[in-house]
């Protein structure tokens, strides 16, 4: 099994860019936080690497806010019909 990974690589022009790889298994965990008068964070914790997912300004919800939170559903979408579609299911019994 390959790991989840995160590496930080500093460019030239001083912006560091961070690349995480998440390999979610039964042991990571996906959480959402809702607080009163706030927005909600989504969390993933798996091994080493963790990633919470949030707007940008913490007192607001902006229509921009609900565009992009509908396009990560649409993408988490896509990742569920491929997982059936496109690979044969494991039997869990056969481990």
């Amino acid at each position: 099994m390959i790991p989840s990974s995160a590496t930080i690589r500093f460019r030239s022009d001083g912006a560091p860019q961070v690349d995480a790889s998440l390999r979610l298994t039964g042991s990571s965990q996906i959480n959402c936080f809702t607080y009163p008068g706030k927005p909600p964070i989504l969390a993933i914790d798996d091994a080493h690497v963790q990633v919470s997912i949030t707007v940008p300004e913490s007192g607001t919800v902006t229509p921009a806010d609900l565009a992009t939170a509908h396009r990560l559903a649409a993408a988490v979408a896509s990742y569920i019909t491929g997982l059936h579609e496109r690979l044969p299911i494991a039997d869990d019994r056969a481990a």
